[in-house]
């Protein structure tokens, strides 16, 4: 069996206690097998297949429910925010109580909350119920690589990390073409519902198949962080909100409260983390690791990525739908080159990167940025039909996201010290969610706000909405690669 590691305190360079590793292996009954792997596999399906396909579907779940945009807004937000805030310690749960168990539970959850929002009445119930997707989710993740890397023989582990890193990418494409189809065959209306249902079916699946999923746990389990957990779940939960509903609403004075005390509970989860790791504990995020300049940067490239990746799969449906008349399949279809793209060139990365070196990321990023910029010269012109000068950019596009996201997830994994591994892995997926949301909230609203404020307004008014936000979105990329340029940088010069 392989083995994970827990912690005890050390006090380290800054006179600050923090944790170093021990041996404690994490011993299954048995070894993961084959079947056992393609179990954990589909079990992790679900989790971005549930935002591609949602995404995709959004207009026409605020037209059946009769909600406002900000409403399928919040719907997304709502999925990704709670997923990253419960993921944060749901690691260390199954630690504690049996990785499998946790899959258990978590998808069993997931599963019965899917066919409970397919039967939503109306939209408070549909954003509840995505918010208990989104812990269900939370719950469950984090088990399915823990359980490769500490069940699984040598021979089989590599593969599954790079079988895992794979689906992640390929489920939300899959998502979205599920929800075209679906929603081609049943109609956008019935269609959004058979999606929820579609993915809780996979969800139960991999329930009833998790007997070839070996039992887990670490045999000293790390304490959990509860309170730095729950601050940190509630400063997100307080960020978001405000943020989707703000434009839209007009920013009444609650919602303005809201961000003013997102930002109390952040500076009250900075100080319990300080203080945690002060004690020699391990807190939901360690300060020491941040210390790590590659590390920080990396975790901030990560957010930067996500948050413009999720904004555009948003605005792209949105375009498709309300400006260039596609319906649900149509938007599939067109979002095809991207996605192909994008899972060709993550196949080929170690080939080119053995060309490109670590000056990968940053050219990647300057390409991005001047990809976006051309989408909307494109879509902002307003020359007749777009969509045949739209695919061949969205492939580009779709390429230089692949030659970002494997290198940035690299950075942070292997730039962080041995004893805070899974931790950093941790924030990586927490960040990965978290700029799902953002983008959608934040980037999503500026580009409904702009398209409601142009002169001829409504669906007329998404080509600009859709310009402006790009232009947004290129700076992002172009912070993306000034990060990454630090790090070549570093590293051409050993640190």
């Amino acid at each position: 069996m392989t083995s994970t590691t827990t912690t005890a305190a050390a006090t380290s360079a800054r006179g600050a206690r923090r944790p170093v590793p021990l041996a404690a292996a994490a011993a299954p009954g048995r070894a993961l097998t084959g079947l056992g792997l393609a179990v954990l596999l589909v079990a992790y399906l679900p989790v971005n297949m549930t935002f591609g396909s949602v995404n995709l579907l959004a207009p026409a779940i605020t037209a059946d429910l009769g909600a406002a945009t900000s409403g399928g807004q919040l719907v997304l937000s709502a999925y990704t925010t709670t997923f990253a805030a419960t993921l944060v310690v749901a690691g260390r749960l199954g630690d504690r109580y049996g990785r499998r168990r946790l899959l258990a539970v978590g998808l069993a959850a997931f599963a019965g909350l899917s066919a409970a929002a397919a039967v939503a009445p109306g939209l408070p119930t549909l954003i509840a119920l995505r918010a208990g997707l989104g812990v269900a989710a939370g719950l469950f993740t984090p088990q399915v690589l823990s359980t490769i890397q500490s069940a699984a023989p040598d021979r089989l582990r590599a593969l599954g990390v790079t079988l895992f890193t794979a689906v992640s990418g390929v489920a939300t494409i899959a998502g979205q073409v599920l929800a075209g189809a679906v929603a081609g065959v049943a109609g956008p209306h019935l269609g959004w519902r058979l999606v929820q249902v579609a993915t809780g079916v996979i969800a139960a699946a991999a329930l009833l198949a998790l007997r070839s999923v070996p039992e887990s746990r670490s045999t000293a389990p790390l304490a959990l962080d509860l309170r730095g957990a729950a601050l940190l779940a509630a400063g997100l939960l307080l960020l978001v909100v405000p943020l989707t509903l703000g434009a839209s609403a007009g920013w009444p004075p609650a919602l303005l409260a809201m961000l003013a005390a997102a930002g109390v509970v952040l500076a009250l989860f900075a100080r319990s983390q300080r203080a945690a790791e002060r004690r020699g504990e391990l807190p939901v995020v360690p300060p020491s690791v941040l210390r790590t300049p590659a590390v920080r940067h990396g975790l901030v490239m990560t957010l930067l990525f996500f948050t413009g990746y999720g904004a555009f799969l948003y605005e792209v449906s949105a375009l498709a739908q309300g400006a260039l008349g596609a319906d649900a399949w149509g938007t599939v279809v067109l979002l095809l080159g991207f996605g192909g793209a994008f899972i060709g060139t993550a196949l080929a990365l170690p080939a080119i990167e053995r060309r490109t070196g670590r000056w990968t990321m940053t050219g990647a990023a300057l390409v991005q940025a001047a990809v976006l910029l051309g989408l909307g010269v494109v879509v902002g012109g307003g020359h007749g039909d777009t969509t045949g000068a739209l695919q061949p950019l969205l492939m580009a596009l779709g390429a230089a996201q692949a030659l970002m996201y494997g290198p940035v997830l690299r950075t942070v994994l292997s730039r962080t010290p041995t004893w805070a591994a899974g931790v950093a892995g941790g924030l990586f997926t927490t960040l990965q969610q978290l700029g799902l949301g953002l983008g959608v909230a934040v980037l999503g609203g500026l580009f409904q706000a702009v398209a409601a404020g142009a002169a001829d307004g409504g669906a007329a008014g998404l080509p600009r909405g859709f310009a402006v936000a790009v232009v947004v979105q290129a700076g992002l990329a172009v912070a993306f690669a000034v990060l990454a340029a630090r790090i070549a940088r570093a590293a051409e010069h050993g640190r």
